[in-house]
């Protein structure tokens, strides 16, 4: 009764039920929101990292200065590892502590979603943003795994919602959002920068039509050459020592592309179903209202979509293009920062196809039974994980005088900051001073001896980035 009295105090007059359904429905999106977040919640306290996420925290152990030297000689840009840093300094050097700058940027979307998707979009398209951002598999690894892609995401779709302000009602406010919220992007992750390239180029449509946005547009795309201007003599130096030199081998296709947000091929022909059927509905309307009219105004709505689109079609256009023109460069996983957007369009678009908005309830509930079992799967995948992490670090007890060495890449520095530690070495090239030399390899056949040490199996267990590790140590014998 208090609730209903409290509505009527702030909207005089009769309540109708239609308002009284609607801010139900609001305090059930809060409600199912808090959970789906305690679903994700629990995972900070795993304590299982592989080596990019032992990279992240390496760099936030450093200084500032120190950690801009150290990345500018990396393909990504410094914004997420301040964070990491910021992280790093109030809750100390611990799991939780790095997981949190992962997870802070996933709460800002589920924040967004419940405010300003809901305000502007509706019910239905919060709803849907909200249980694909926190059970479709690769949000569930990326909204805590200690690397850049949540925060790249969290910005992109902050930059993408300013967008629809800006071509709605040209407000300022949005556009101050827009810049600032696409040039964090930029300074994420270098392929959030594309896709941010492409909503600045959507603006170029209004100012053609409004020397308003004109102005606002010149005075933006100014702004962002200015604030990125510091960093991209940084990304150039990147782009020509990694032409050389990069890891990559192959190269995804288009459909590897789309299928990477949605993970199943009836949820990636849903959203080609559902988003052409929008855009065939609009463009017919406008067809029609142009033939009745001799200057249509622009859709912003529409306008705004096809931002979206443009982003995702342009972003894997220029990463396969450069990986085809100089070497592999682009992975399935460059493109998470635009995740939300997409799965934003879609709630948009189902929402505008169904007069009782109902669709995208059934949508979400659909989301929901399909992709538990596979959210069930991952979180027992990480319990698991660090179960058998536990159990292998009970096991590794360097000395003082100890090395680390692996057949492979291996880092273990977040757990043995102190221990020296070489990567695609052997026991042979080892310095003999040491007193101990431990061996991790994935192989289970028998390294060979070393003269003046004795060898031991000490463990075989699955560790960092899902590898099993065979541990050998030798100990220097008096």
């Amino acid at each position: 009764m208090r609730i209903v009295q409290r509505l009527k105090d702030r909207f005089p007059g009769e309540i109708s039920k239609k308002r009284l359904l609607y801010w139900a429905g609001c305090l059930i999106l809060i409600g199912w929101t808090l959970a789906l977040l305690r679903l994700n919640y629990w995972r900070i306290y795993d304590n299982t990292f592989w080596v990019d996420e032992t990279w992240s925290i390496r760099l936030a152990r450093m200084s500032l200065s120190d950690m801009i030297k150290k990345t500018a000689t990396d393909m990504h840009p410094p914004l997420f590892y301040m964070l990491a840093m910021a992280m790093n300094r109030l809750f100390g050097d611990n799991g939780p502590a790095y997981h949190l700058s992962a997870l802070l940027p996933y709460v800002g979307i589920l924040f967004l979603a419940c405010t300003e998707v809901r305000r502007e979009l509706g019910l239905g398209p919060a709803f849907l943003l909200v249980t694909m951002m926190s059970l479709m598999p690769e949000p569930l690894y990326y909204n805590v795994e200690v690397r850049m892609y949540s925060l790249g995401a969290f910005l992109v779709l902050t930059a993408f919602l300013a967008l629809r302000g800006i071509l709605t009602r040209n407000r300022l406010r949005s556009w101050v959002i827009f810049s600032l919220a696409s040039l964090g992007a930029a300074y994420t992750h270098y392929y959030a920068l594309i896709s941010v390239a492409f909503f600045y180029l959507i603006l170029i449509v209004p100012s053609l039509r409004d020397r308003k946005y004109l102005r606002r547009t010149a005075v933006t795309w100014v702004a962002a050459v200015a604030g990125y201007l510091p960093w991209l003599g940084v990304l150039l130096k990147s782009f020509v020592s990694t032409s050389g030199d990069w890891w990559l081998d192959e190269i995804p296709t288009a459909g590897e592309c789309l299928s990477f947000f949605f993970s199943a091929r009836w949820l990636t022909c849903l959203f080609v179903l559902i988003v052409a059927v929008y855009l065939l509905v609009k463009l017919r309307r406008r067809w029609c209202e142009r033939k009745d009219s001799a200057g249509t105004p622009m859709d912003p709505e529409l306008l705004w979509v096809l931002a979206g689109l443009l982003s995702l079609v342009g972003t894997i256009a220029v990463g396969m293009g450069l990986s085809y023109a100089v070497r592999p460069f682009f992975v399935d996983r460059y493109l998470y920062p635009l995740t939300p957007v997409l799965y934003l369009i879609l709630g948009f678009c189902l929402s505008r196809l169904d007069k009782t908005k109902l669709l995208c309830l059934v949508l979400t509930a659909g989301i929901v039974v399909g992709f538990w079992p596979s959210y069930l799967q991952i979180r027992d995948d990480y319990k698991y994980q660090d179960m058998c992490t536990a159990e292998f670090l009970e096991k590794i007890t360097p000395g003082e005088n100890a090395v680390f060495c692996s057949e492979k890449t291996a880092d273990f520095r977040y757990y043995f900051p102190d221990i020296p530690e070489f990567s695609r070495s052997s026991p042979d090239k080892m310095d003999p001073s040491y007193d101990e030399i431990w061996y991790f390899r994935e192989s289970k056949d028998e390294p060979e001896d070393l003269p003046g040490y004795s060898k031991e199996m000490v463990s075989k267990g699955l560790f960092t980035g899902w590898f099993y590790y065979y541990v050998w140590l030798y100990q220097a014998v008096e």
